[in-house]
């Protein structure tokens, strides 16, 4: 008898695995299906062209970049023990991508000039397309391959400066919070006292050479 109810008991759990198996497979389907929906409906998604950017927020952009490439050109012509920096490309043709509740768009994609490494900056509009911030993504070696000045990240670190100097922020309290930022495990923000500019450095994975700067104009 004993073996009978093992038996039965192992043809029980064989179908119920079966069936499971069975649930799994219809599950992952209707997961396949759904992902496959929710990329034909981004797909459709049509990008924004920058006229149609809010007119006062347009202008503050074309400000930035101008004054962004001021900074950028006297690396250009006077580098800083060969510290160059890309310039952000004239007139701005760049396109708006919906992300979510935001639009972004990709001012510079660019690599390190001389080192291995590459940064991104993003401007970002609410859903009435106002400007609401900018980002800079910076990707270098890891941190236990820098020399001792950190020279190797250098032109992602000039490149964020010169967005906090394009911006009208105070420049030493900006270096001062960086330094603190990076001894945080988690988003450290901090309000600019000129412009009231939030802040913000992500600088968790700064150990692996990847750390985003976020700077947040909304009041």
């Amino acid at each position: 008898m004993k073996k009978v109810l093992l038996l039965l008991l192992a043809v029980m759990l064989v179908g119920c695995s079966g069936e499971e198996t069975e649930k799994k497979k219809e599950k992952d389907v209707k997961k396949d299906q759904e992902t496959k929906e929710a990329v034909v409906k981004e797909e459709k998604v049509v990008p924004v062209k920058f006229e149609e950017v809010d007119p006062e927020s347009k202008a503050a952009v074309e400000k930035f970049v101008k004054k962004y490439n001021v900074r950028a050109n006297i690396y250009i012509k006077n580098p800083v023990e060969g510290i160059e920096i890309a310039e952000i490309p004239e007139p701005i043709t760049s396109e708006l991508n919906k992300e979510e509740t935001i639009f972004s768009q990709i001012l510079l994609d660019t690599d390190f000039k001389k080192h291995k490494g590459h940064y991104k900056i993003d401007v970002n509009y609410n859903e009435d397309k106002k400007i609401i911030g900018y980002n800079i993504f910076i990707e270098g070696i890891p941190a236990t391959e820098l020399n001792e000045d950190g020279g190797e990240w250098a032109e992602g670190i000039i490149s964020a400066m010169s967005i906090a100097d394009a911006l009208g922020l105070n420049i030493d309290k900006f270096d001062e919070e960086s330094d603190i930022a990076f001894d945080e495990e988690v988003a450290y923000t901090y309000t600019d006292p000129n412009t009231k500019t939030n802040v913000t450095f992500l600088f968790a994975d700064w150990d692996i050479g990847k750390f985003e700067i976020k700077y947040d104009l909304s009041k």
